[in-house]
């Protein structure tokens, strides 16, 4: 089964770091710069390929959350794909006030490997 995540990052270096590690449990990774390239994407062919996103909360123009939500809002399959939030931030590590804008799950910075991969296989039910 190939597995497929998409890395929404407004930061090259973050985007990049994630893909490593993805790329090193043989998962293939789609890449997104902000909220409305991530968007575009999810509303594309391509999103049948997305088995989970990773969605930075803080980004400049559309942050992680509104861009979750309008994900939600295309409907299909982006009402179900597993929305896993990155944060540096404590402050945005309040995971019900994320589970009620549609995100599933939380990872902090700096990525923990081990903690990441196991996040997206429970969610992405790998």
């Amino acid at each position: 089964m190939d597995k497929c995540v998409l890395v929404v990052d407004d930061n090259d270096f973050n985007r990049e770091l994630v893909r490593d590690i993805l790329e090193d449990e043989d998962i293939t990774v789609y890449e997104a710069d902000g909220g409305n390239s991530a968007i575009a994407l999810m509303q594309s062919a391509q999103a049948d390929d997305i088995d989970a996103i990773l969605m930075d909360i803080r980004m400049p123009g559309m942050d992680g959350i509104s861009t979750t939500s309008h994900i939600r809002e295309l409907g299909g399959k982006c009402e179900k794909v597993p929305i896993i939030a990155m944060t540096a931030n404590t402050y945005d590590s309040d995971a019900s006030g994320l589970q009620n804008v549609g995100m599933n799950g939380l990872i902090t910075k700096p990525v923990n490997v081990d903690t990441l991969i196991q996040e997206i296989a429970k969610l992405a039910e790998w």
